[in-house]
C-alpha cells in the first residue's frame, strides 16, 4: 500500500520476569513520507512513533520497555492507520525456569565437488572463488571465509562443521602448490587469493582445537553413499573413499574425526557397520524423510537415537526439516532490514521449538544458500544478526549452542531404531537418476565399468592400477554431476575414461568423451 518497509523486532526472542527490554522499529521507504506508528502491546499503547521516510534510507528507532512479570508467550504490535502492518511475537520466563539442558546446534556443510581433471589442471574454480571472490561484499568475501570469520568475531558461538575432504584437498593444494587452469591460468601459492584461502583455513583449524566446532568428515568425493551401496553393491568403494576423507580430516584439520556428513543424506542402513568399522560415532539424517518412516523407537526429533547394524552401531541427530529449510530457501531478502526481521524470526522459532529439553540440529549447505540467493550479500548480513540472536538465547540460560561432538559427552541416545529407509534429504533419489533421460544410460555405464574393476581384481588382485580406477570412479560418482540442474556428463565421461585407461580399456569408454 505505502511501498514501504515497517517491522519490529526485539533485542532478543526471550527475556526474563519483569526485565527491561529493547524493541527496535525498522523502517524504509521509497519516497519522502511521514509514518505514524502505534507500538501496541497486550494491554494497550506503549508508544506513538514518528518516523519520517528518505528514499534509500533505512531508519531503526529504539526504544525500551519493561517486560511483563508473568511468563508467557507475547506479542508487540505495529500498527499504522488502525492497520496492523507488523508484529514481533517473544517469550518470558521466570529467573529459575531453566529445567534441563536445551541445545542449538548448526551444522554446516561446507562441499565442493574435485574440481581438476585427471592431469591435474582445474576447470572449476568454485572451491576457490567461493572463498576469496568478494561474493558477500560489503560484508565479506566469498562464504566459505565468511562462515570462518564469524566464528572467530562470536567465539560463544559453536556450530559444527562438515569440511568435505575433496573441499581440504583442493585448498591444500593451492596453498602448497598453486593451482592451474585448463586455460592456462594461474593461481600461485603466493597469491593474494591463496592467503585468504591460508586464513580461512586457519581459522577452522583453530576454532577446531579450541572445541567451538567439531569438524565432520565424508567420503572424498560427494557421493551418495547409500545409493551406491544399494545400486551398485559397492559397498567396498564406499568403505575406502571414506578412508581416504578421513585421513584428508585428520590431516588438515588436525582432529581424529567421530562423525560424517552422509552426502545428500543418502542413507543406507548398510552404512551402519561401515561407519561404526571405521571408528565414526555419528552422523545426520533428516526428520521427515527418515526419521519419520524409521522403525523402531520414534520419538520427536529433538534427541539422538541408536542404531544398530549387523556389527555395529551408530548415533543419528535428524535435523530440524522445517527449520533447516526456513534458512535454505527462505533467504531471498529484500533489505537489511527484511533479513534482520527474518533472523529474529527464526530465533524465536528456534525457542518455541526447544520448550522442553532437547537436541535441535538444523543442518544445510553452507555455501548454497548464500551465493544461489537474490542478493547474496544480504544471506551474510541475515547470518550475523541470527549469530548474535543465538548468542542472546545462550545469555539467558534458556539454551546453549553447541557442536555434537560435545554432545556425545553428555547424551546418550534413550532410543533404538530398527530400521532407517534408504532415501535421501529429498525422500528419493530421483534428482540423480531419473529426472535427467540419460541417466539411466550414464548409471548402467558406470555400473558395467565397476563390474570390470572388480573382473581386473579377481584376475590381477589389488595394484596400482586399479587402485588409480577406483580413484577415478570416485570423482565419476561425485553427485554434483549427477544433480538435474547441474548435470555434467562430460565431466563423468572424463573420470569413467580415465577409469578404464587405467584398466587398459581407453577404447571402450572413452569414444564418448
Amino acid at each position: 500500500m505505502y511501498n514501504e518497509e515497517l517491522y519490529i523486532v526485539l533485542d532478543s526472542p526471550i527475556h526474563k520476569t519483569g526485565e527491561l527490554a529493547k524493541v527496535y522499529i525498522l523502517a524504509s521507504g521509497r519516497r519522502k513520507n511521514n509514518a505514524v506508528l502505534e507500538l501496541r502491546d497486550y494491554k494497550g499503547i506503549l508508544a506513538y512513533v514518528n518516523i519520517n521516510l528518505e528514499p534509500g534510507k533505512q531508519t531503526v528507532h529504539a526504544l525500551e520497555f519493561q517486560v511483563p512479570k508473568t511468563p508467557g508467550r507475547y506479542e508487540l504490535l505495529l500498527r499504522r492507520n488502525g492497520e496492523i502492518v507488523d508484529k514481533a511475537v517473544y517469550k518470558v520466563i521466570e529467573e529459575y525456569e531453566f529445567p534441563q539442558e536445551k541445545y542449538i546446534v548448526f551444522t554446516w556443510h561446507n562441499h565442493q565437488a574435485p574440481g581438476y581433471l585427471p592431469d591435474g589442471r582445474y576447470y572449476f574454480p568454485w572451491a576457490f572463488k567461493h572463498t576469496y571472490e568478494d561474493e558477500l561484499a560489503p560484508y565479506g568475501k566469498g562464504p566459505y571465509n565468511y562462515h570462518a570469520l564469524m566464528l572467530e568475531k562470536y567465539p560463544g558461538y559453536k556450530c559444527t562443521y562438515n569440511l568435505s575432504p575433496s573441499l581440504l584437498a583442493q585448498w591444500v593444494q593451492l596453498i602448497n602448490e598453486g593451482i592451474v587452469f585448463q586455460d592456462g591460468k594461474s593461481i600461485s601459492k603466493s597469491s593474494f587469493e591463496a592467503g585468504i584461502v591460508r586464513e580461512t583455513l586457519e581459522l577452522y583449524r583453530k576454532a577446531a582445537s579450541r572445541g567451538q566446532i567439531d569438524v565432520l568428515t565424508s567420503v572424498y568425493a560427494h557421493t551418495i553413499a547409500g545409493y551406491i551401496i544399494e545400486y551398485l553393491n559397492a559397498e567396498d568403494i564406499i568403505k575406502e573413499e571414506i578412508e581416504y576423507g578421513m585421513e584428508i580430516t585428520r590431516e588438515v584439520i588436525g582432529i581424529v574425526p567421530k562423525g560424517i556428513w552422509t552426502p545428500e543424506m543418502a542413507f543406507s542402513m548398510k552404512l551402519v557397520d561401515i561407519y561404526s568399522d571405521l571408528g565414526i560415532m555419528y552422523t545426520i539424517l533428516d526428520q521427515k524423510c527418515h526419521l519419520e518412516k524409521s522403525i523402531g523407537e520414534v520419538g520427536n526429533h529433538l534427541e539422538p537415537y541408536l542404531i544398530k547394524g549387523t556389527k555395529g552401531e551408530l548415533i543419528v541427530f535428524f535435523r530440524d526439516t522445517d527449520l533447516s529449510n526456513y534458512v535454505g530457501f527462505k533467504n531471498n531478502f529484500k533489505s537489511e532490514l527484511h533479513a534482520w526481521k527474518s533472523a529474529y524470526e527464526l530465533s524465536y522459532q528456534i525457542i518455541e521449538k526447544l520448550t522442553t529439553h532437547g537436541v535441535l540440529t538444523i543442518a544445510l549447505d553452507g555455501e548454497n544458500w548464500m551465493i544461489f540467493a537474490k542478493s547474496p550479500s544480504l544471506t551474510a548480513y541475515f547470518y550475523s544478526k541470527l549469530i548474535e540472536y543465538l548468542i542472546k538465547i545462550q545469555e539467558s540460560g534458556y539454551a546453549v549452542t553447541a557442536n555434537h561432538r560435545e554432545i556425545l559427552n553428555k547424551y546418550n541416545p534413550r532410543r533404538v531404531l530398527r530400521h532407517v529407509p534408504t532415501t535421501t534429504w529429498l525422500c528419493g533419489f530421483t534428482k540423480w537418476h531419473g529426472e535427467i533421460k540419460e541417466h539411466d544410460q550414464y548409471w548402467m555405464k558406470t555400473k558395467q565399468l565397476y563390474s570390470i574393476i572388480k573382473q581386473y581384481e579377481e584376475k590381477h588382485g589389488r595394484d596400482e592400477k586399479s587402485k588409480q580406477a577406483r580413484r577415478a570412479l570416485w570423482h565419476a560418482l561425485d553427485s554434483d554431476y549427477w544433480w538435474a540442474e547441474f548435470w555434467e556428463p562430460s565431466v563423468i565421461n572424463t573420470w569413467l575414461c580415465e577409469a578404464s585407461r587405467q584398466l587398459g580399456l581407453e577404447q571402450a569408454y572413452c569414444e564418448n568423451k
